[in-house]
């Protein structure tokens, strides 16, 4: 804890801190209330065992529970995620594209009529950074569905997902959808998944202008798990 005799006071501040949070949990452990949140979902579970899934609130800042979150706690024998769920997860099945011509760019979906950003409800950037720093792994998919009567084709379109610093994306692939029976062997949907810490929650998509715009597509944003 020395060096050179003098205090190493940023270590001394860990043992302190690491300290006060144990003794919090013995004097008043969190019950996921919002007037006793816990930090994360896995604290959650280390206090109360018994707890089954469900909703709970989490603050991860350990400040005032007045910007506590509401959080979907998944326990399981493997893992215990600390999930935020979009305020709206489904963009709704139309033809996105077909009043947009312009060939070789990207156009987000959320500035096209209907479309939206993917907002999670009181998940603020200092409690983000805290959860962030609380977890080891994060991971959120994307399904991506064509219309009734349609199938995924053989052309590739350019899609992007814009991450949460929204000067960062991921870049992928998805095919074009085609007039298909239902007794086709070739699926209608297709899923994305994304594992970044830094990076999630996604924050909006864009599509690739070019060819054929006239066909109904939707899109599925699953939770952010953290854990």
């Amino acid at each position: 804890m020395y060096v050179s005799d003098k205090p190493n006071y940023p270590l001394i501040q860990t043992v302190l801190d690491s300290l006060q949070q144990e003794l919090r949990l013995l004097v008043d452990p969190p019950d996921g209330s919002k007037e006793h949140p816990a930090t994360t979902c896995l604290e959650l579970w280390l206090c109360h065992p018994e707890y089954s899934s469900g909703m709970y609130y989490i603050d991860p800042n350990q400040g005032s529970p007045a910007d506590a979150l509401l959080a979907y706690c998944s326990f399981s024998s493997t893992s215990k995620q600390t999930c935020l769920h979009p305020r709206d997860s489904q963009l709704p099945m139309k033809a996105w594209l077909k009043e947009f011509s312009e060939e070789g760019s990207f156009e987000w979906l959320s500035r096209l009529e209907q479309g939206f950003q993917f907002y999670y409800p009181d998940a603020n950037v200092v409690q983000m950074r805290f959860l962030r720093l609380h977890s080891s792994t994060a991971i959120q998919t994307v399904t991506y569905s064509c219309q009734p009567g349609h199938r995924l084709g053989q052309t590739d379109r350019d899609i992007k997902f814009l991450a949460d610093t929204r000067k960062q994306s991921y870049l992928g692939a998805l095919k074009d959808c085609v007039p298909g029976e239902e007794t086709l062997s070739r699926p209608r949907e297709s899923v994305f998944e994304f594992e970044d810490l830094q990076l999630l929650p996604l924050r909006d998509l864009a599509l690739m202008g070019g060819g054929n715009f006239t066909y109904e597509f939707g899109f599925t944003v699953g939770p952010v798990c953290f854990s």
